[in-house]
């Protein structure tokens, strides 16, 4: 499955020269040496399982990266602490690729109980659902993770405040980073705090409809969070909710959000596509005889976390043929049974695919 990923980077703290980095001098062994004698490794070993020590890492350039820490079955384990704002994009823009993915698929595995309507009876459906609330909690997680992280540390931003008190007209409130992040708004920070940011050129009515759509995501992720039972008129549950999800194109949010964000920091978003992994197994089928139950069988033998079945297109074989619709249907059979994690159809030039996702347990 070809997927485009973020590209991540490292939490960059600071920057020596490689010439400080490789000093093995012996006056640099000397500091070493009084250091671990102050502090033992066994007593920095233990605060960092207690996250009460901090770690950083360094490349041969120089550049020094905050590590993050945890431990399992007894063993410290650390890596370079990730861009948690390019992170929570990625996992919107992963998601949101998901979902485009399990619509393709209702096409195939869709049985039409109603007339117009095809009736999605699979667990893809409630991934299909989960995939698309969960990246518009990501988006927005990455936009005002964004924009807390460009406030300058002393910058000062001054809210002004009409008043109904005879004494003055109007209040103005001096607020410090900190309180921007905890007592501004979402909306606030968009439309207010971020034009009167230093060394920022950011046009609010030429970006309008970028911003309208961000403003969208704030007011449906309060939805999500703050979920209400029912709605009064329709009787409906979480009728906000679903309606947004099912008939927004979730590509143009996500869109705004990275276009948003690579205006106010040029690049910060990068995108990356990934190789298909090669460690997967295919299934070729080029003639009518061949496609028939037993092709699942095959599926179930093999000991592989991905496989694709490639079916040729021969004469008269289409996506509507019923001959095809009933094959597909023992997808969802093999799911109810737990002899596949996950599935995705998709229709190329000259052929079908599906693709197949095992977990660990199913390979056994």
């Amino acid at each position: 499955m070809d997927l485009k990923k973020t590209r991540i980077e490292g939490m960059k703290i600071f920057k020596v020269s490689p010439e400080v980095m490789n000093n093995e001098s012996e006056e640099t062994k000397k500091i070493v040496k009084q250091a671990l004698k102050e502090k033992p490794l066994k007593i920095w070993e233990r605060e960092i399982k207690q996250h009460k020590s901090n770690l950083l890492a360094s490349n041969e350039d120089g550049d020094v990266f905050q590590a993050t820490t945890f431990v399992h079955k007894k063993k410290i384990f650390a890596g370079v602490a990730p861009n948690l704002i390019q992170a929570y994009f990625d996992m919107a823009y992963e998601q949101i690729q998901w979902t485009d993915k399990y619509a393709d698929t209702f096409h195939y595995v869709a049985s039409e109980k109603f007339d117009r309507i095809k009736f999605i009876d699979t667990p893809i459906f409630n991934r299909f659902i989960q995939y698309r609330i969960s990246s518009i909690i990501f988006l927005h997680l990455s936009v005002e993770a964004f924009i807390n992280s460009i406030i300058p540390d002393d910058f000062i931003y001054s809210k002004t405040e009409k008043s109904n008190s005879n004494k003055f007209q109007e209040q103005i409130t001096k607020l410090n980073k900190e309180n921007i992040e905890r007592w501004i708004s979402f909306k606030e920070k968009i439309e207010e705090v971020i034009p009167e940011l230093p060394n920022t050129t950011f046009d609010i009515k030429k970006n309008s409809d970028i911003i309208g759509r961000i403003l969208e995501i704030e007011n449906i992720r309060n939805e999500i969070i703050h979920l209400k039972s029912k709605d009064t008129n329709s009787n409906m549950h979480y009728k906000k909710v679903f309606d947004f999800v099912a008939s927004k194109d979730l590509s143009k949010y996500l869109y705004s959000v990275k276009k948003f964000i690579n205006i106010l920091q040029s690049d910060f978003i990068k995108i990356d596509k990934i190789q298909e992994d090669n460690n997967i197994k295919e299934i070729y089928i080029e003639k009518a005889e061949h496609l028939h139950i037993g092709v699942y069988f095959e599926v179930i033998k093999q000991k592989e976390k991905r496989i694709a079945i490639f079916i040729d297109k021969w004469k008269g074989l289409t996506k509507e043929s019923e001959y095809l619709k009933v094959v597909l249907s023992y997808l969802k059979l093999m799911e109810d049974m737990n002899l596949i994690m996950d599935y995705l159809v998709s229709e190329e030039k000259n052929k079908f695919k599906i693709e197949i996702f095992k977990n660990d347990e199913q390979i056994k």
